[in-house]
């Protein structure tokens, strides 16, 4: 008998502590009343009471596809390289700091790389590490359960976006933040969370006060656009369009393109089916930046116990997926 796959279960208040690692559950015993959930369910998204962090993410992404908008007249290759520039470091930053380093632990490195790699991250406008490595969690814990963050079962607007900007919504399903206390305990991760906004603001600045107009149309708005969307197709297309390799529990897909634009991110089925792997794109033609760069890192000795789906995995998958078709 296949052991309980936890990833697509309804765990009840008093199973999370005996069932699943602490480090990947919320233990609030206070959160997701049924009540409460589909009251905030049932009330939409656009006509509630508005939280101050969610006004400033709407009017975050609302403010990059304006200054987006702008591009074609302020066209400048200065501004269009230091945009390319900032695209991959931040695009990195959210790839492999955020996502395979802090939330899966697929490798190691030294502390001072990790603070690196994700305060790039933190410059993507894409939310503190604290509140992103916990949603993402959720996310694996919860695949598309009414606990799923975004789920792709509310729709693809709300996968792909509509989650980022409803704080209270996510809460009342998953916690606040109770499922990484291993990044709360340190000081760097809690600065970040208290000061997030600041960030991006300064970089911004920086880059106006280094090139004008052109550069902040480019380094932030092009940039953001980018990298933000980058990442939150793999949210809602690696749920709807592609291929499965793997039978999971959940919809994820392997599509070629998100593969490409999101840095190896798009490989998601073979994410889900594997999610300590480091490596998403595990065919030679699956094509993963972001691994390629941990391979490199491991080359020269600053990435250590790096992760990777064994034969045995792999053969145990495919017999699961076998036993769930019959």
């Amino acid at each position: 008998m296949p052991p309980t796959n936890y990833h697509n279960s309804r765990v009840t208040k008093n199973q999370t502590m005996s069932t699943v690692d602490a480090s990947v559950i919320p233990v609030d015993r206070k959160i997701s009343q049924p009540s409460e959930l589909e009251k905030r369910r049932r009330g939409g998204f656009w006509l509630r009471e508005w939280r101050l962090v969610d006004v400033v993410n709407l009017c975050w992404i609302t403010g990059i596809h304006v200054l987006a908008a702008f591009a074609p007249f302020v066209f400048d290759w200065g501004a269009v390289m230091v945009a390319l520039g900032l695209a991959l470091f931040t695009g990195i930053g959210m790839t492999l700091g955020y996502h395979r380093l802090l939330t899966h632990r697929s490798f190691k490195i030294s502390k001072g790389l990790e603070y690196f790699f994700v305060y790039c991250g933190a410059l993507a406008g894409q939310k503190d590490p604290i509140s992103w490595v916990s949603t993402h969690k959720s996310h694996h814990r919860y695949a598309e359960t009414d606990r799923d963050p975004h789920s792709p079962t509310e729709g693809f607007w709300f996968s792909h976006l509509g989650w980022f900007c409803y704080h209270d919504y996510i809460v009342a399903k998953c916690g606040e933040y109770t499922n990484v206390p291993e990044l709360k305990a340190q000081w760097f991760y809690r600065f970040l969370n208290e000061t997030y906004f600041l960030h991006p603001t300064i970089l911004a600045v920086l880059l106006y006060l280094y090139g004008g107009f052109s550069y902040l149309v480019w380094g932030v708005g092009v940039r953001a656009v980018i990298v933000c969307h980058m990442t939150f197709v793999v949210r809602s297309v690696g749920h709807i369009w592609g291929e499965r390799s793997w039978n999971t529990p959940d919809t994820s897909t392997n599509n070629w393109w998100t593969g490409i634009l999101a840095l190896g991110e798009g490989w998601h089925n073979n994410h889900h089916a594997f999610p300590n792997s480091a490596r998403h794109g595990l065919e030679w033609w699956q094509l993963d930046l972001t691994w390629e760069l941990i391979r490199f890192l491991q080359l020269i000795g600053l990435a250590t116990d790096v992760k990777l789906p064994s034969e045995s995995e792999k053969r145990r998958m495919v017999m699961l997926g076998s036993i769930k078709t019959n």
